[in-house]
């Protein structure tokens, strides 16, 4: 009788071993996916924040095309030329000469920008996009300099 319970002692103990495996590894695994929520929530926070910022900027960019459009078709001059200079006078600092069209920069989150490009037809009175991005404006530099205690104070 003493040799069957000692048996069934062994037994209950294997599976209480296996059970006590299980639920560790459980608690592993919930405890990574845990971790693996909390990194995916900051990234949607991240992503969601850049979103807004790039709407937020392609709304400024649409203002600024109608401002360029109203400001063309409320000029009051006859040819292109006086078009042209009644246009300038008043968006003048936004015109690049060389490129013959009207340009911005919109300020976005993280060093970027939104560069919005417009070409002016003085004749149609009408601007067409010929540039809409968002570039990088700051150069992105990673500190690599490491403090290393060297044993002296």
């Amino acid at each position: 009788m003493a040799d069957y319970e000692m048996k069934k002692k062994a037994n209950i103990g294997s599976s209480s071993l296996i059970l006590i495996f299980i639920v560790l590894c459980l608690a592993t695994f919930g405890l990574l996916s845990l971790g693996n929520a909390k990194g995916d929530e900051l990234l949607s926070v991240r992503n969601a924040a850049a979103v807004k910022e790039y709407y937020r900027a392609d709304g400024l960019g649409e203002e600024f095309l109608q401002l360029v459009d109203r400001t063309l078709l409320e000029a009051g001059g006859s040819t292109e030329e006086e078009v042209k200079r009644e246009v300038l006078s008043k968006l003048g600092d936004y015109y690049q000469e060389e490129k013959e069209s009207f340009l911005t920069d919109i300020p976005m989150g993280a060093g970027q920008a939104l560069r919005v490009e417009l070409q002016a037809d003085w004749q149609k009175r009408t601007a067409k996009v010929q540039s809409w991005k968002v570039y990088i404006r700051e150069d992105y530099e990673i500190d690599q300099s490491v403090n290393v205690w060297s044993g002296a104070e």
